[in-house]
């Protein structure tokens, strides 16, 4: 590891690798959309600089949460922010993906045959309620989508639909869900604002910056 400065740590690449390899990390592009597309490190997931939201951005576990860009600079800046915003360590890849290709390590290109490319959807931080719900609550405690209807009072294709990503989280089914989980009453409601507002982020962040102007102080 490199010196600590203000308290964002910065690692090798190397070092990254062997993490990734062990799946004890979780790795930020923090490059634009066209960046990432042209090339990336497998495994990546992509969060552009330009909309990152520290105050929203999600905690995430006991994984080590590593950020990266082309050559550092953003990364950094992006670790300071997310540091200021009073998320716990935090860390960026030393020289970032010049550094990782310097050290011979591998990255996913784009098809050089334009005609033929598949445009490589990018990787989002913030998932839904039913999925958080399927991994996180149901898996792990053996329960079904049916069982658990039955015990917080609602139909089972409501939680069908919910672990499909097929409808959202409202303020009653939030409710239900904390109490029989044991979660803050509006645990769920933020998990579907976290998802909702990073989606429109990627699909509208950047019209939405372009049409409208911040009001002087």
């Amino acid at each position: 590891m490199a010196e600590t400065t203000e308290d964002l740590i910065a690692v090798t690449a190397q070092t990254v690798a062997d993490w990734l390899d062990a799946g004890e990390v979780v790795l930020v592009d923090v490059r634009e959309t066209k960046e990432y597309d042209l090339e990336h490190i497998a495994g990546a997931l992509l969060m552009p600089l330009s909309e990152l939201d520290a105050d929203v951005f999600p905690v995430l576990g006991d994984k080590k949460l590593v950020l990266h860009c082309a050559i550092g600079k953003r990364s950094a800046a992006a670790g300071r922010m997310l540091l200021k915003a009073g998320h716990a360590q935090v860390l960026h890849m030393e020289g970032g993906l010049t550094a990782w290709k310097a050290a011979g390590l591998p990255v996913e290109e784009a098809i050089a045959d334009h005609a033929a490319q598949e445009k490589v959807a990018p990787l989002f931080l913030c998932p839904t309620p039913g999925a958080v719900l399927r991994e996180e609550y149901l898996t792990p405690n053996g329960l079904s989508p049916e069982a658990l209807a039955g015990k917080i009072g609602v139909a089972v294709s409501t939680l069908t639909r919910l672990i499909a990503g097929e409808r959202p989280v409202d303020a009653e089914l939030s409710l239900r869900l904390a109490r029989y989980f044991s979660t803050a009453a509006d645990f769920w409601l933020q998990l579907q604002i976290e998802h909702d507002i990073e989606r429109t982020r990627h699909a509208l962040g950047e019209t939405i910056r372009g049409a409208i102007r911040p009001r002087a102080a």
